[in-house]
């Protein structure tokens, strides 16, 4: 980009993205990928025919259904890109082939298939954890990467000079590895210490101390048990604490900010990560102004790398600006494999803005903190007949209730017998006082509250070890 990635006038952010997505259609996506070839084929558009943003609407929705491998083993790998001899030559940016003679005319084939493979091959793959497509990530692509985690911590507040934590759990996904790929390019020391499968939390807390870190990047519930167990001189050096925990976490950051003042760490600041499964990239949140933890500016985006669309969910069409919708997810010059208008199943019930972030003042889209899912919208039946609510709107509720260190919203669809599904909330530790006040506060919305066993509901969550861990467990009655 011309200016810095978060300077750019909205306008001229629309004109970079569109300008991106032209020569990303035409040079690679179409060229390079058999599936979304026929997608453009089934939908008779050509890529010449995508000039602007709204254009995309021409094109079908895809989903991770697409690529389940039921039936196909192939299916997961079909958002791998797949340039072959004659397709490089013919469409490949002049750049690209100029680099290739200039380093085989230097120092010979041997150099010049490097920048090829570089470029093009896949080195790094992340798997689908539940169904969906294969993510492949070029040498250029881990760059790229790595430079939007830098971004990332710089939107949450941090530099060089600090010290990252990370508990996060180990695996062939996003939040460990983006983690992972961020402190290193934002020039900043970490230990990547894998969470509950490789270390206990008294090691964390442990290394915590040691290391003097200043930045601890976990999930949730597993930020909690380390928060409420260690000595407080654990975390004298924090200044942010980052959760990982993706949709619902409206209210998590007060609960946090209120646990941290608690335990003797009134200083740091919380902030939260959104991000789905088959993202390259991870979303941030600015720090909220001191004393005021509930306030969220949105999710930070990156305009030069992806382009985000909020769409009506039954038509696919982009709804306005601020309007809640479902988050639509484009790649954006990538090289081991690409989306295009994949449906992320994330429901951004406050949109999305291209407005000057009034905390940090930078200008990127910013998708909205409140975020659901499209399959929490639950059927209850109440004494005047069915009735319907988002499980987000009780997600509040839950993390504002400190004296209640764990909870679950377990759903079993279609179980009820008029076809209604049946919401238990399961709660766990704390006092009868805060059980009995969060089964008042959820009486409006026919949930069954039901105190379980600490360890046995921790284990149902995955604390520590689930990815991300499970905080709304949606299940059928069959």
């Amino acid at each position: 980009m011309a200016r810095p990635w978060d300077g750019l006038p909205a306008r001229d952010q629309v004109r970079l993205q569109e300008a991106l997505l032209r020569d990303f259609l035409r040079r690679y996506l179409y060229p390079f990928s058999p599936f979304y070839r026929k997608v453009f084929e089934q939908a008779g558009v050509r890529p010449t025919d995508i000039r602007k943003l709204k254009d995309l609407e021409r094109l079908p929705l895809t989903s991770r259904e697409q690529f389940r491998a039921e039936g196909d083993p192939s299916r997961p790998f079909q958002a791998l890109l797949r340039p072959d001899e004659h397709s490089l030559k013919r469409w490949v940016h002049r750049s690209v082939l100029r680099r290739v003679a200039r380093e085989k005319l230097l120092r010979g084939d041997e150099a010049a298939e490097r920048v090829l493979a570089e470029e093009f091959k896949p080195v790094h793959l992340h798997l689908p954890l539940t169904g969906g497509p294969v993510v492949g990530y070029t040498i250029r692509d881990l760059v790229a990467a790595a430079q939007a985690g830098a971004r990332m911590m710089a939107v949450m507040g941090a530099s060089r000079q600090d010290v990252v934590i990370s508990s996060l759990p180990y695996g062939g996904d996003l939040a460990h590895w983006f983690t992972y790929y961020a402190t290193q390019a934002a020039g900043m020391a970490g230990a990547h210490l894998g969470g509950g499968q490789a270390v206990r939390p008294s090691q964390v807390a442990l290394w915590m101390s040691r290391l003097q870190g200043s930045v601890f990047v976990s999930q949730p519930g597993y930020a909690e048990g380390l928060l409420r167990a260690a000595p407080p001189a654990t975390f004298g050096t924090l200044k942010t604490l980052v959760l990982w925990g993706g949709e619902g976490m409206q209210g998590a950051r007060t609960r946090f900010t209120t646990l941290l003042r608690t335990t003797g760490i009134p200083a740091a600041r919380v902030t939260t990560i959104l991000s789905f499964p088959e993202a390259r990239v991870a979303w941030a949140e600015c720090p909220a102004p001191q004393g005021q933890p509930e306030l969220s500016f949105g999710y930070h985006t990156y305009p030069d790398l992806e382009i985000i669309e909020i769409v009506d969910p039954d038509t696919g069409r982009q709804v306005g600006e601020a309007e809640s919708g479902e988050i639509v997810y484009t790649s954006l010059d990538w090289r081991g494999s690409a989306l295009l208008r994949f449906r992320t199943g994330l429901l951004a019930r406050q949109g999305m803005v291209r407005s000057k972030c009034p905390g940090c003042g930078r200008m990127v889209p910013r998708v909205g903190a409140d975020i659901s899912r499209l399959d929490w919208s639950v059927a209850t039946r109440d004494l005047h007949g069915d009735a319907a609510f988002d499980v987000a709107d009780v997600m509040p509720l839950l993390w504002g209730e400190l004296d209640v260190p764990m909870f679950q919203v377990d759903v079993v669809q279609q179980a009820g017998p008029h076809g209604e599904d049946v919401i238990n909330v399961l709660l766990a530790g704390g006092n009868a006082t805060a059980q009995a006040r969060v089964t008042q506060e959820l009486k409006p919305y026919r949930m069954r509250v039901r105190p379980v066993p600490f360890q046995d509901l921790r284990r149902r969550v995955g604390v520590g070890v689930e990815r991300p861990e499970q905080r709304v467990l949606l299940r059928s009655a069959v």
